[in-house]
């Protein structure tokens, strides 16, 4: 047993190592400071939407759902490795308090989204809730670490099936049983309430009993702890080389047509290169993909105003950018590079019109956006600010920031 705490504490202490080294490269970076900027706005902004809530707003119902999908995602850091494989699967009976201490450490660890959430929900429960009080609000809390225990136990009971099929429904369902069970305590129906909670009751007895007739999935736990690890390893990679970092690629044949568009000439060797990353890649269009989705659709249907309208664009395209960094050393790892007869002054203008181009289409469809929710003036403050931050400050704060990182 003690074999195992010890083996759990060297793992937890290197994990908080390598967590902290990297987020001292993370909070030391000016985007804080822009993040510190956009906060303080949302803040006053929402401060001013809670004294004057449209009648028709779902209130609850907004609450219960963005409460669910903070519960609803919880999950288990087990800290396992590769080689465990081999080394602990010998162990595996006595493996529970390894486990123990790790089902402990990833509640605690994820508490902070549901105790943030928890603290901006707290004016709209108060504005919408009539004879609401901080202790019936301690209440929601009490019931909210509750459900957050009963979310992680029942997706550890579910890592235990080998069904793809069968995980995805338990998130259904427990999703849809979180925004039940949380309306209900809103409104304060509590009868209503405790019939869900005799359902999760069922449901949790009815997983226990179902993983005690099946093994640990050793090379299931593996492939998830990998893949958070890559997941923080690419957030991190935004502002300092990581060199644990898998990248991914995906053929998407489908675009081949825009890599048809880089003329064949050996000035343009990077930019063909750049062009294919950027296109194949996970990491890169993707995050281009969502993050105007994202941007997109809260200006549609939030801001009205033209000047928000126009710093959220802005706000977008200064993050996409940020994130779009990273491809710049994309092909460092590829010794050959260095041999192609192509200056280093050629690489970076190849690299920085494909930024452009790039952040230039978000810039259009956020101006469209801006256009659907503040009209002419909201689509030319959009316009002209994206324009500046493209061509003017985002190339010059860039090429700081590949200085400072060695890559130029």
């Amino acid at each position: 047993m003690n074999n195992m705490l010890d083996i759990w504490q060297s793992r937890l202490q290197e994990h908080i190592k390598e967590t902290r080294t990297y987020m001292k490269y993370m909070l030391n970076d000016h985007l804080v400071i822009v993040l510190i900027f956009f906060l303080a706005g949302a803040a006053s902004w929402y401060s001013k939407w809670i004294r004057d809530i449209p009648a028709h707003f779902p209130s609850f119902w907004v609450m219960a759902v963005l409460f669910s999908l903070v519960l609803t995602s919880s999950y288990v850091r087990t800290l396992l490795k590769e080689a465990d494989l081999v080394f602990l699967l010998p162990l595996e009976a006595k493996m529970e308090p390894y486990l123990k201490q790790a089902f402990v450490y990833s509640y605690v660890s994820q508490l902070f989204p549901l105790i943030a959430l928890s603290i901006v929900a707290m004016p709209l429960y108060f504005a919408v809730t009539p004879g609401a009080s901080l202790v019936s609000y301690a209440a929601v809390f009490v019931q909210l670490l509750l459900l957050k225990a009963w979310n992680q136990v029942m997706e550890w009971r579910m890592t235990f099936q080998n069904d793809r099929s069968m995980k995805r429904m338990d998130v259904i369902i427990r999703f849809a049983a979180n925004t039940l069970v949380l309306y209900f305590i809103f409104q304060s129906v509590y009868m209503y309430a405790l019939l869900v909670y005799v359902i999760m009751a069922v449901l949790y007895l009815y997983m226990s009993s179902a993983a005690k007739r099946k093994t640990f999935k050793w090379e299931s736990h593996i492939e998830s702890e990998l893949r958070r690890k890559q997941r923080f390893y690419r957030i991190a990679n935004l502002f300092t080389d990581v060199p644990h970092l898998r990248k991914q690629a995906k053929r998407r044949a489908y675009l081949d047509f825009l890599l048809r568009l880089v003329p064949f000439e050996q000035r343009k060797t990077f930019a063909y290169m750049f062009t294919r990353a950027f296109l194949r890649s996970s990491d890169y269009l993707g995050i281009l993909v969502r993050l105007t989705i994202v941007f997109a659709l809260i200006i549609m249907y939030i801001s009205a105003s033209p000047l928000i309208a126009a710093v959220l664009t802005v706000f977008a395209i200064f993050i996409t950018g940020i994130q779009l960094l990273p491809l710049f050393g994309h092909f460092d790892h590829l010794a050959l590079q260095e041999l192609y007869p192509v200056k280093k002054e050629t690489k970076l203008k190849s690299y920085f019109s494909l930024l452009k181009t790039a952040l230039s289409i978000q810039a259009m469809l956020m101006s469209v956006a801006s256009a659907y929710a503040a009209g002419l003036t909201g689509f030319l403050y959009a316009l002209i600010g994206s324009a500046v931050l493209i061509f003017v400050v985002l190339p010059a704060y860039m090429t700081t920031r590949l200085k400072k990182h060695g890559k130029l």
